[in-house]
C-alpha cells in the first residue's frame, strides 16, 4: 500500500534483535543457549543500530522531501547455532551448548511463559530461521554501514558487553 500510494516513507526491516538474547541468561547460567536458531545463518541486529537509523531517517525526512526508502537493518555477522554458542562460550569462559532445533519442545517451554498464540508465532518464526535463515549480504551490510556512518555492531561485541554488565551487576 505504501508503494502503491507512493507515500514518502522510510521502511526499516530489522533482523532478529541481539537484545532478545538477554532473556537467555537463565539458560546460559546452566550452560545452554535455548533459541532454536538453526544452522542457516541469521544477521542479528543491535537495537541501538535500529534506533540510530530511525532517528537519522526522521531527521533526513524533516530536512527535505525524499522518496520512499526501504532498508534492511542487519548485523555484520551471519550467525548460526554453532557461532552463537562459540561466542557465548568465549565470553563466559565455559562451554555453552545449543539447546537444539526441536520446535515442539521450544513452543511448549515458551507457552509456560507467554500466551499460547505468541508461543506458536515464535515457533513459526524460528522454523523460518531454521529452514531459510535470515542472512545479510555483503551489500546489505555496506548499505547499512553507509547509512549509519559506522559499521553495525557485531554480535561478539554485544555478547562481551552483556557479560561485562552481568558481572558488574548492571
Amino acid at each position: 500500500m505504501i508503494r502503491r500510494l507512493d507515500l514518502p516513507a522510510t521502511v526499516l526491516r530489522p533482523a532478529f534483535f541481539m537484545q532478545n538474547d538477554l532473556r537467555q541468561k537463565p539458560a546460559l547460567d546452566h550452560g545452554l543457549y535455548g533459541n532454536p536458531v538453526g544452522h542457516r545463518g541469521m544477521a542479528y541486529v543491535d537495537t541501538r543500530d535500529i534506533a540510530a537509523l530511525a532517528a537519522s531517517e526522521l531527521l533526513r525526512r524533516e530536512a527535505s522531501a525524499v522518496p520512499l526508502a526501504c532498508h534492511d537493518v542487519v548485523g555484520p555477522d551471519n550467525l548460526t547455532a554453532e557461532s552463537i554458542t562459540a561466542t557465548w562460550s568465549a565470553a563466559l569462559g565455559r562451554t555453552i551448548a545449543y539447546g537444539g532445533d526441536d520446535l515442539d519442545a521450544f513452543e511448549a517451554q515458551m507457552a509456560r511463559h507467554v500466551p499460547a498464540g505468541f508461543a506458536y508465532d515464535l515457533r513459526l518464526m524460528f522454523r523460518g530461521f531454521q529452514e531459510h535463515g535470515s542472512p545479510a549480504s555483503v551489500a546489505d551490510v555496506a548499505v547499512l554501514t553507509d547509512l549509519l556512518g559506522h559499521a553495525p555492531r557485531s554480535y561478539a561485541d554485544f555478547v562481551r558487553d552483556t557479560v561485562r554488565g552481568w558481572e558488574s551487576g548492571s
